[in-house]
């Protein structure tokens, strides 16, 4: 493993969605900076070959089938975590099927927001429930939900999405609150990377130079562009952090 300065030494993190893309890439700097890290998603294979990276680099990584909006496999998780290694100091909820452009009077609407919300919102909230004893119960901890400038932006053709990702951002702050007393920090990056979905949606929609346009840095992220960011508000370097909307995405959206 590269040299690193341990900034998660003794955490154990659960990261969703990282077999690909940015959960991988968070995964793997939380293993870098020492963090024993739960990998989860849809397809095992994946997130063996994460580990595996993982593994040979130095890190400690378990991959675990589940998915994201299933209450069941949210409490299997963390009680995966539990059984591994005692604790769960970090939770990135970074997992979220995406559903394609649809105009708001598309009678589908509704069922794409049902979608939609099931895997992102729903998705957040019972692994957050699940974890929260346990964070209480050790003093505290750090949950990391991912948002999204097209939240903020409200592009037309993705309000099912837009939506999802808004509520998590509601669901972010009455968090914080609730949970600020126990020590427990509650935050939303809004990323913005060419994951392989990202990059398939950029094809498919000929929308690349128009999204690129919008991007003040005037280029597109990376997956590694977003680790650095969920690594600091992972460590107690964010301890005084909580309730907040990160922007991780060159500039695209300002707050």
């Amino acid at each position: 493993m590269e040299e690193c300065s341990g900034r998660l030494a003794g955490k154990v993190a659960i990261v969703t969605g990282a077999g690909q893309g940015i959960g991988e890439a968070i995964a793997a700097g939380y293993a870098q900076e020492g963090a024993k890290v739960i990998l989860t998603g849809r397809t095992l294979g994946k997130l063996e070959d994460v580990a595996a990276k993982i593994a040979s680099a130095g890190g400690t990584a378990l991959a675990l089938q589940a998915t994201a909006g299933d209450k069941a496999d949210s409490e299997k998780t963390v009680a995966r975590a539990l059984s591994e290694w005692g604790r769960v100091d970090v939770l990135v909820n970074n997992a979220h099927t995406f559903t394609d452009y649809l105009p708001i009077d598309d009678p589908k609407m509704e069922e794409h927001c049902k979608v939609d919300f099931q895997s992102a919102f729903y998705g957040s909230l019972q692994l957050m429930q699940a974890c929260h004893p346990h964070m209480v119960a050790q003093g505290g901890g750090s949950i990391i939900n991912m948002g999204s400038s097209y939240g903020v932006r409200c592009e037309p053709g993705f309000l099912a999405y837009a939506a999802s990702k808004e509520a998590i951002r509601a669901l972010t702050k009455t968090a914080a609150r609730e949970w600020g007393p126990q020590n427990i920090r509650v935050n939303t990056i809004l990323p913005s990377a060419l994951s392989p979905k990202a990059i398939w949606y950029l094809e498919e929609s000929q929308t690349y130079d128009l999204e690129l346009s919008k991007v003040a840095m005037g280029r597109f992220g990376t997956p590694e562009d977003i680790a650095p960011s969920a690594i600091f508000l992972a460590s107690d370097e964010s301890a005084f952090v909580t309730g907040q909307t990160l922007g991780v995405e060159g500039g695209a959206t300002m707050l």
